[in-house]
């Protein structure tokens, strides 16, 4: 089963692109399941029929459902927050500052992404599409699995010894209630599923995450941002998406300002994502609803072109330490050292190649840094990066 990601900024219109793109795989006889994990749901909306957490048939080939994050969670981690209640409630004398304490940001939106290893088990569709939370930030909680997994594999045990021997005398003295079998079986059971999610995730030739963003500076900084992130931490970009763009006719007369403002963000758009495809959609004269107009996005989205296809399956850059200096390693097989130059612009990182220039936003652990050198060994080009 392919699993397509779309995220981007809130009100960017990934939740239309996801739509069109379900819709347009479902007409080309693939079996498609659509869902949102964002809490604020609008995929319901986009399909003009009401949805919720069970899936529902939205037109021939297509299913639909709109994640509970609160029940997602509450299967997924029921026992430990129980558990976890109890202990916070004795110090809060109950009440809602429990509830408040246990409402960890992004946690449960987390859980709902278990639903996707339930509908790879069921092996019942062929592209699954997710229609993320605004931000990504569901996305950048997965490398949380890697710690959990130390806890579970390393430390839980002797914790669980130690309380089948102590257990009830640490209660007594302390008033810490001892915690069941069923709360350390469910938190191993939580890590591994988590840490097979992540896995799936990181197959490039079975999930693309695809950026949606607007030509607009702040929300292609944003999308940049997470580009840089998603790729620093080995997850598979394939494509990004430009929405919304304004068609030559609309920007006359006082939004005439608009065009070079416009082109100067595409420009900005085909330098950020190196290596990627990106598909531009026209601001439509009508809101993106139902299944005719959603049909008629994915047409000029793609053509004639599967909207499943894997575009882009290389890591754009990867990153070593060495001694201090932070090494932004770059594949670059067949040229000359005389076609490259490095240039860093804040924290971007400006590389020229011939003609061609591409840009990368520095992450967040190199973007304090400064380029003290580079070299080139005809495959790869090694940037190092020190501070001052």
């Amino acid at each position: 089963m392919r699993i397509l990601f779309y995220t981007g900024k809130g009100g960017v219109g990934k939740t239309s692109i996801a739509a069109a793109t379900a819709v347009s795989l479902a007409r080309r006889g693939k079996k498609v399941m659509i869902m949102s994990t964002d809490q604020a749901h609008s995929l319901g909306d986009a399909f003009e029929c009401p949805l919720d957490g069970s899936a529902k048939r939205v037109t021939e080939n297509l299913d639909a459902l709109e994640l509970d994050p609160g029940a997602e969670g509450r299967k997924a981690w029921g026992n430990l927050k129980d558990y976890l209640r109890q202990i916070i409630s004795d110090k809060a004398n109950g009440g809602l500052a429990a509830e408040e304490a246990l409402l960890f940001p992004g946690l449960e939106e987390l859980f709902s992404l278990l639903k996707i290893l339930e509908i790879c088990d069921e092996d019942a569709y062929d592209v699954l599409v997710v229609d993320c939370a605004p931000t990504g930030e569901t996305l950048s909680l997965l490398r949380y699995p890697e710690r959990l997994c130390v806890l579970s594999d390393s430390i839980l045990p002797s914790i669980r010894s130690m309380n089948r021997a102590f257990g009830g005398l640490i209660s007594r003295k302390t008033t810490v209630p001892k915690p069941r079998d069923e709360v350390f079986a469910e938190f191993e059971r939580l890590v591994k599923q988590l840490n097979r999610l992540q896995e799936i995730l990181r197959d490039r030739q079975r999930v693309s995450l695809r950026i949606v963003a607007t030509p607009e500076r702040i929300v292609l900084e944003e999308a940049r941002r997470s580009y840089s992130w998603l790729q620093a931490f080995d997850f598979g970009v394939d494509a990004v998406f430009i929405n919304r763009i304004l068609p030559t006719e609309a920007l006359e007369g006082y939004f005439e300002a608009w065009i070079p403002l416009q082109e100067k963000s595409l420009q900005l758009a085909r330098e950020s994502f190196p290596g990627q495809r990106i598909f531009t959609l026209q601001l439509q004269s009508q809101e993106l609803r139902g299944i005719p107009r959603l049909l008629d996005a994915a047409r000029l989205l793609y053509g004639e072109e599967d909207p499943s296809g894997v575009w882009c399956t290389e890591a754009a850059f990867r990153m070593e330490d060495e001694r201090g200096t932070r090494k932004f390693i770059v594949h670059l097989p067949h040229l000359q050292k005389e076609d490259i130059n490095v240039e860093q612009d804040g924290s971007d990182l400006i590389l020229t190649v011939r003609n061609e220039t591409r840009r990368f936003h520095l992450p967040d652990r190199v973007s304090r840094r400064y380029v003290s050198g580079w070299t080139y060994d005809g495959n790869e080009l090694c940037i190092r990066m020190d501070y001052d």
